[in-house]
């Protein structure tokens, strides 16, 4: 079995129960979706949706609310990070099936282990649609009691993991691999679907396939950090660290076709700073800190320069600029990430730009090809008030020349931005 713990969100539970109720597709697809388990008022509402009605999915949610509306109203307007609505998928592997009652048996078993009670509200709905029996749980975090304390979730990946681990026992099905056993790592439709359109492998699982081969080859040498951070670089992987009061790392980061990712976030079950020393057995001692700090240095490739740990990285995403700073040798100083958001207007600016310096390269390049290398033109500002200019519009075909032509200009543009 196989338990998946979504992002909690904020607000009304409406978009999570009308999903694990499929109320936006067709009858058809409704067929095979049923209620195991519910504390809720309205208890099966997929026989009326069946049937064209959603009164009962809407008692349904302001059931599932009550609780979230109780504490806004006792402590006023909630703070950002209020996120009551939790979601997780509990996955059977293909071939292995559970009765209703076995089924409600676990998912209540599973609430127990997470930390819920009686007084959180909570739904589960059997989905046999993907040819693997999966339950989606939807359950609200606050307490439907005096004080509307709700669960916390500082723990889920490890409570989640035993609660898997009892329900396998329980009724005796194949046991998934632990996260601590294997490299895989969850990936989002979405970056599988980007990935797919690029003809590459997600972002992620690249990366975490060289880091895990890393680690792999380390371990069967007995190495240590620093051979880690040598493997690593062979494969184009930098390393960041964080440091303690005491100046010795507690955290790392990967550094991969520009992008930063910390271990946390790549697996947290095996790439963490704490899990490849205490886990992995990759062995790290204070004295060997100033030699690692050395190979770290030398992340940057050759004939790129001598690196700058404080030097401003950045790179831009649909309007938005992500920049990280990566500290000195110091304990006290933090690796900051920064996004900031740029105006459509900056990014036009920028866009138009970049296709100008574009076309008056190639423009270059025609001139270089007619009159020869002897003839040394380059661009300069001008002035538009002064005769003589010939218009180009954007969307008219230009005579570019291809990209595989004998000479390269080799001037440097002075264009004002």
């Amino acid at each position: 079995m196989i338990g998946k713990i979504l992002k909690s969100s904020t607000g009304s539970s409406a978009n999570r129960i009308r999903y694990v109720y499929g109320s936006k597709k067709h009858d058809h697809d409704l067929v095979g979706i049923k209620t195991i388990d519910t504390n809720c008022f309205a208890l099966f509402p997929e026989i009326g949706m069946r049937k064209g009605g959603t009164e009962d999915l809407g008692c349904m949610i302001l059931d599932m609310d009550v609780a979230t509306k109780l504490k806004i109203g006792e402590q006023g307007q909630p703070k950002r990070n209020l996120k009551p609505i939790f979601h997780a998928v509990l996955s059977l592997d293909v071939g292995e099936s559970l009765t209703d009652e076995q089924w409600r048996l676990a998912v209540r078993h599973y609430l127990k282990v997470m930390g819920f009670s009686a007084s959180n509200k909570y739904v589960a709905v059997l989905h046999p649609d993907t040819g693997n029996q999966h339950v989606h749980i939807v359950a609200n975090r606050i307490r439907y009691e005096p004080g509307f304390k709700m669960v916390h979730d500082k723990n889920n990946f490890e409570l989640n993991l035993q609660a898997i681990s009892d329900i396998e026992c329980m009724f005796g099905l194949k046991k998934a691999p632990r996260p601590e056993e294997s490299w895989n790592i969850a990936v989002r439709s979405r970056d599988v679907q980007g990935a797919a359109r690029a003809h590459t492998m997600p972002y992620r699982s690249r990366l975490a396939a060289r880091v895990g081969a890393c680690v792999e080859s380390t371990k069967e040498r007995n190495g240590d950090i620093i051979n880690l951070v040598r493997a690593l670089r062979r494969q184009g992987v930098y390393v960041h660290l964080r440091y303690d009061s005491q100046g010795q790392p507690k955290g790392i980061a990967y550094e991969f076709e520009g992008r930063v990712t910390s271990g946390k976030t790549l697996k947290k079950a095996r790439f963490t700073f704490q899990k490849l020393t205490l886990q992995e057995g990759i062995r790290y001692e204070p004295y060997m800190l100033l030699q690692l700090q050395t190979e770290i240095s030398k992340r940057v490739p050759a004939g790129k320069g001598k690196s700058n740990p404080a030097e401003q990285r950045y790179w831009v995403n649909r309007g938005w600029i992500y920049m990280y700073f990566v500290p000195e040798n110091t304990a006290r100083a933090p690796f900051i990430k920064l996004k900031v958001k740029k105006s459509g207007a900056q990014v036009r600016r920028e866009i138009a730009h970049e296709e100008a310096m574009a076309l008056i390269r190639a423009i270059l390049q025609i001139l270089e090809a007619l009159f020869g290398a002897a003839a040394r033109y380059s661009a300069r500002p001008g002035n538009p008030r002064i005769k003589g200019y010939s218009e180009y519009d954007q969307d008219e075909v230009f005579p570019f020349l291809s990209l595989d032509q004998p000479r390269v200009v080799q001037e440097e543009l002075q264009l004002d931005s």
